[in-house]
Formats: structure tokens, C-alpha cells, sequence
């Protein structure tokens, strides 16, 4: 089986990207995967060499490949087919690569593909959406308004008055964005003017959340697909200060240090965080491997921050303490991903309207 391994792609995470497919490539060497890099244009480029974190910035001397609707083929601008996708396994965090866009197009190629579908990867990567699904479970989410870059222009009063009512300070971010790109903390409104006009760089659409002060983060991976799903244990971010950067987050090797796994906490509030781990993983249709991240107030309130579909390092680090390699979570993720397109595979997907007979048409 050719398990095809994509990362990069045209997003603000492609750096992030490239780390995760990369350790993916060296953690799963064994299973001989094809690399296959998706460069900041959106060209698909693939070679040995891209088992070499340096020698992905060589790319452009790498062979350019097309994948081909209904086809697991990946082929040369001359049509000449030079692989095959048997599984995608998906390394690509960010805009077009885990918002269901990437999803989509291989699910007309024909390609399994691991992670969740299209659905529930666009609900998650758009925040204000997320929010909302969230809500309508009965999921405690920390007060927000969100609004687009011609709501902000037009009419900045009334803006303001939604913000009023929910009352400073302001987290602001992107509304379809992660690794903590385009964040900024507005405790006035000429910082939310600032913060916001920083955010809209990124995303034509903000969502400004409420700051909750002194609060604490909790981090639980879910493992599973049809139904059926496995939780970590919860992790704990530590040494921060208002909230995680992307300089926090990725810190290279220094990031192992930067958190504590399992939390110290009471069990009845990791039980509770592994509980509504699962529920969304549920609701939301997930599949594959996701982290769910929760904020904890200082006055006891447990608030559901949102779900990554692609997580960092494909969140391997989670399970291992239970003993599952990365190779196992990568054949298991390439298992529920062809089981998934072989459901798919039988459907119908044509119907011939019948045709009416004599001259009355329909009675």
C-alpha cells in the first residue's frame, strides 16, 4: 500500500506544516511513504530528498506532479504517470489543507484520505461556525462577536456596540486561521482598531473573543472514526503568558519542556475534559486524529476553545505513553481512511429520472 504523505501548501502554517510532514516521513520510513510537498504556489512536487527538512528548500529542482480527478494517479504535465496514492495522509495545517478544501479535492480524485471529511474540517478551521455548533451542544464557549472586513468599514459603531456588549479586553484573531498567527490582545479600543486591522490581514472575517485573564490551558487528543473514539490523557501548556504564540508553540526542541502530560489536576476535571473530547469528536463528525483545546478559568469554568483536525506532529505524542508507535497510528489512520472511502464506494451515484408514460404526465 503507497501511503502518500502531503504537506506545505499555500498557507501561513506552511512552515508549521513542513516540520509535521517531515518527522511523519522519518517516524514512518519503514513503511517506504511517498513524500509529496505542496510548495507556496500550490504546485505538488515530490522526491526523495524531501526526507530532508534542509532539502526542502531545494524544491524547485524536484519533479512537479498533478493528481487527476478520478484518479489515485499522480502524473507529469505530459500525462505520464510517475506514482500512485493507495492513502493521503494528510500534514497540512491551515488554509487549503484543513479546512476541507484539500479534503474535497481528493475525494473527487478518489483518494482515501486520513482525518476528517469535508464537513467537519471547514466547521472547525472557521472559529465563529465552531463556536456556534458548540453552543447548540449545550458546550460552554467564552463570549465572542465576530464580524467581516466590510462590517468593520461600513459601519465600525455598530461594531462597537456588539464588542460593548460583551465588554473589554478582546482576544483578536483570524476567523480561519491557527498556530496562533495574527493574535493580538486589545484592552482599548484603539488597540482593538490596531489588533483588528492586523487580524483582517489574514482572513477577510475576525472573531474578538473575550480575554479571560489568568486562565489555564488544557489540551486532550482523540483517536478513532464510524462512531467509535479514543481519548488521551490531558496535557497542560505551560510557561506563556496571556496566551500561546506561535514562537510558544514551536520552539523546536524546546517545546517538549513546555508542558506537563498528564495535567496535575483534579480527575474529576480531566475526566470532564476527556468527556466533551469525545462528544464533539462525535457531534462533530470527526475522524482520524484531533486535539480539542479548552481554556480554565480562574473561577472554575471550563470553556471549549476549538479543535485541531490536523494537529502538530499529528498529536503521536499523546498516545504513545499507551504504547501505540507512530507507525501503528499511521496504519490504523490509513485503515479507517480506506474503510471510509470504501463506504463511499457504495453509494449510488447516478439516477435515471423515469420517464412518464402516456400524455397525463404525473397523477
Amino acid at each position: 500500500m503507497s501511503i502518500a504523505v502531503l504537506f506545505g501548501g499555500r498557507s501561513c502554517e506552511h512552515n508549521v506544516s513542513v516540520v509535521t510532514g517531515v518527522q511523519t516521513l522519518l517516524a514512518i520510513k519503514a513503511l517506504d511513504p511517498l513524500p509529496i510537498y505542496i510548495d507556496r504556489r500550490g504546485e505538488w512536487r515530490t522526491g526523495r530528498e524531501l526526507f530532508d527538512l534542509d532539502r526542502v528548500k531545494e524544491f524547485e529542482r524536484l519533479k512537479k506532479v498533478y493528481p487527476r480527478p478520478s484518479s489515485r494517479g499522480l502524473y507529469t504535465a505530459h500525462g505520464r504517470r510517475v506514482a500512485t496514492m493507495d492513502v493521503a495522509l494528510l500534514c497540512t495545517h491551515g488554509h487549503g489543507g484543513e479546512d476541507g478544501s484539500l479534503q474535497g479535492l481528493l475525494e473527487i480524485c478518489g483518494v482515501p484520505y486520513t482525518g476528517s471529511g469535508v464537513l467537519a474540517s471547514a466547521l472547525c478551521m472557521d472559529k465563529p461556525m465552531f463556536k456556534s455548533f458548540a453552543r447548540a451542544e449545550g458546550i460552554p464557549t467564552v463570549p465572542y462577536l465576530s464580524f467581516s472586513r466590510r462590517e468593520f468599514a461600513e459601519d465600525i459603531y455598530k461594531v462597537a456596540e456588539g464588542l460593548n456588549g460583551i465588554g473589554y479586553p478582546f482576544i483578536v484573531k483570524p476567523a480561519c486561521l491557527g498556530s496562533s498567527i495574527g493574535i493580538g490582545i486589545a484592552r482599548t479600543e484603539a488597540e482593538l482598531v490596531e489588533t483588528t486591522r492586523a487580524a483582517f490581514a489574514y482572513d477577510s472575517r475576525v472573531i474578538a473573543e473575550k480575554l479571560i485573564e489568568n486562565f489555564r490551558e488544557f489540551n486532550c487528543a482523540a483517536f478513532g472514526g464510524d462512531g467509535e473514539v479514543t481519548v488521551s490523557e490531558v496535557e497542560e501548556p505551560v510557561g506563556w503568558k496571556e496566551y500561546l504564540s506561535y514562537k510558544d508553540k514551536y520552539a523546536g526542541a524546546k517545546s517538549a519542556a513546555r508542558r506537563r502530560y498528564p495535567a496535575d489536576i483534579p480527575t474529576a476535571l480531566a475526566e470532564e475534559i476527556k468527556r466533551l473530547t469525545a462528544l464533539v469528536f462525535k457531534r462533530a463528525g470527526l475522524s482520524g486524529v484531533v486535539r480539542v483545546d479548552f481554556i480554565y478559568a480562574s473561577d472554575g469554568t471550563l470553556y471549549l476553545n476549538e479543535v485541531n483536525t490536523i494537529p502538530g506532529s499529528l498529536a503521536a505524542y499523546f498516545f504513545k505513553r499507551a504504547g501505540l508507535r507512530e507507525t501503528d497510528l499511521v496504519q490504523r489512520l490509513a485503515a479507517l481512511a480506506k474503510k471510509r472511502s470504501e463506504e463511499a464506494e457504495r453509494l449510488t451515484y447516478s439516477y435515471d429520472f423515469p420517464v412518464p408514460s402516456g400524455k397525463g404526465g404525473q397523477k
